[in-house]
């Protein structure tokens, strides 16, 4: 019988001696990619300096090639808590009394002189606006129309910005609502998160 239990408590113990190194794999493969996460997820802490972050859906096709048709962002919404939005930024703000929120382009801030340019082009301070280049696969500008939706030269005001939506064709923005009073801004976009084109997960919006 001696010689049994011998046996039958080297096998057990060889067995613990194989399982011992798996546990530990695993033990260390997780460490390994709960520090990932905290690494990428301070990396985008810092390069947004936002804390209070939400997720939107965006319905329309106004911000696109930027942001096109049920793409999903993470917005910061403290990111103006301690300063206003500059040129070129997108921004969240309420353009009536309801719950929902506009995305849109900064364009003009306050002394900024905002006019219509010739062949549907938009002059920030006799300048020629430039749109940034779209993120990602398939989603080039679209040709521009011969010419664009009318409106008055504005010199924006203190407390007061000009907005825009990209596809400048099919966006209703400053140029017909008018300005944006700092007071309506709520966040600013910071990232597409998830969209049907997977090329444009993670770009950046500012």
């Amino acid at each position: 019988m001696r010689p049994s239990i011998l046996s039958a408590s080297v096998a057990t113990s060889q067995k613990s001696r194989k399982t011992t190194p798996l546990i530990g794999f695993f033990v260390y493969s997780g460490i390994a990619v709960a520090l990932l996460f905290i690494f990428v997820g301070a990396k985008f802490f810092f390069w947004a300096k936002c804390f209070e972050l939400r997720a939107f859906r965006v319905p329309s096709a106004s911000m696109c090639p930027a942001i096109c048709v049920n793409e999903r962002i993470i917005a910061g919404m403290d990111a103006f808590n301690t300063r206003a939005p500059q040129r070129g930024e997108v921004i969240l703000f309420d353009q009536d009394e309801g719950n929902t929120k506009f995305t849109k382009r900064v364009i003009g801030i306050a002394g900024d002189t905002v006019a219509r340019g010739p062949s549907n082009t938009i002059l920030v301070n006799t300048q020629p606006l430039a749109l940034p280049l779209p993120c990602g696969k398939n989603n080039p500008y679209d040709r521009l129309a011969p010419e664009g939706p009318p409106f008055e030269t504005v010199k924006v005001p203190k407390g007061s910005l000009f907005v825009i939506g990209d596809n400048l064709d099919n966006s209703y923005d400053s140029r017909q609502f008018g300005l944006v009073r700092l007071d309506k801004v709520r966040g600013q976009a910071l990232l597409i998160y998830w969209s049907s084109n997977s090329s444009r997960i993670g770009c950046k919006l500012n």
